[in-house]
């Protein structure tokens, strides 16, 4: 089979979706990694012996995956595949099994090429669903480790009308949503008409942001991380993966915001904020209710909450956001978390040892 770096936006995304990929694999978000100043490299394995392989058709591609080289100490880099790799299964599961052998060979040929230490593979299936065993991952050289990306999440269907979303919400948040409007909170969308106030609103999120990470124990990433994600991904500049900026106002100010990705049929809560002074007015949940009343009337299936705790444990760090998102219903949907593939096993055995002791 063969391994070549793509350069088709179209006719990456197509791939991506038609095999059931997420926005991590969108070309759109490996733009925005190398706008952060990443390096990326977009990879497609075609069956072997096809002119039209050749010729950059894509007909012949049996699968697909961004890989993203992330520093390390010492001058040293690993390689992060997230979700990926996407795989068809249209000749089978047993040859999609087939398939994402293939491609590990590909990511292991890859970074010993690249010199990375190795490469860290979140893969894109649901437990449950996935066409290898976690034995087979085993065999082929991977080990699990947390993850980076949530490996669980919430999903709202939008398909249903909305009472039929309002009733499979838990009765606090519809409660709350009602609250919220009863306090006259308003939702409106980041300004991307004029450069001066969109630059407002972007430093009005980064600084609701940065309160509530104070206050809830988080980090951020840098405000430029924001900004270019932004302004790169916006409908202007990415056809595919495009992201908006949502306000909740009340009396005026803004006193929470989400920033939101919208990729194929689905829309992800990516980032948000909220003042704690304002808590009373319940302004995330009307903002949460109307993104998604938004993201129905626009032909959206699906609303992913982005993140919770594996469990309903009330001891787990997420427990109170966990609470928050699964109030507003849907379906709870466990990925298979991150798995290792050692490229240099030297660098990667004093990698691991150094885990031990501090977080690298």
């Amino acid at each position: 089979m063969l391994t070549h770096v793509t350069r088709n936006e179209e006719q990456w995304d197509a791939f991506v979706l038609r095999h059931g990929g997420g926005f991590l694999q969108s070309w759109g978000w490996s733009q925005f990694q190398e706008a952060i100043g990443r390096r990326v490299f977009r990879f497609r394995v075609d069956r072997p012996g096809e002119k039209r392989a050749a010729e950059g058709s894509h007909e012949d591609t049996i699968a697909q995956f961004l890989l993203v080289y992330h520093p390390l100490p010492f001058g040293r880099r690993y390689a992060y595949v997230p979700r990926g790799p996407i795989v068809t299964d249209e000749d089978g599961r047993d040859k999609a099994a087939d398939y994402l052998k293939t491609c590990t060979g590909a990511l292991r040929e890859t970074i010993r090429r690249e010199g990375a230490v190795f490469t860290r593979v979140e893969w894109p299936w649901p437990s449950g669903d996935e066409p290898v065993t976690r034995e087979d991952f085993a065999r082929w050289g991977f080990a699990p480790v947390r993850s980076i990306q949530p490996a669980d999440t919430v999903i709202v269907d939008l398909a249903e009308d909305e009472e039929k979303i309002l009733a499979g919400m838990h009765h606090k948040t519809r409660y709350n949503v009602r609250l919220a409007e009863k306090h006259g909170v308003v939702v409106r969308e980041a300004n991307r008409d004029h450069a001066h106030l969109a630059q407002h609103d972007v430093d009005l999120f980064w600084s609701m942001l940065d309160e509530t990470a104070s206050r809830d124990k988080f980090h951020t990433h840098p405000k430029s991380y924001y900004a270019t994600m932004f302004d790169v991904l916006s409908p202007k500049k990415s056809q595919g993966l495009r992201t908006r900026l949502v306000f909740a106002e009340h009396e005026g100010r803004a006193v929470a915001a989400a920033l939101i990705g919208e990729y194929g049929d689905t829309v992800t809560y990516l980032h948000g904020a909220s003042l704690g002074e304002y808590r009373r007015v319940m302004a995330p949940y009307l903002l949460h209710w109307s993104v998604m009343k938004d993201a129905k009337k626009r032909g959206f299936a699906h609303y992913d909450l982005w993140g919770v705790a594996p469990t309903d444990d009330s001891e787990h760090p997420w427990a109170g956001i966990t609470r928050f998102k699964t109030g507003f219903g849907g379906r709870r949907v466990g990925y298979l978390g991150a798995w290792e593939l050692p490229g240099d096993v030297f660098w990667y055995t004093l990698y691991r040892y150094a885990k031990r002791f501090r977080n690298v």
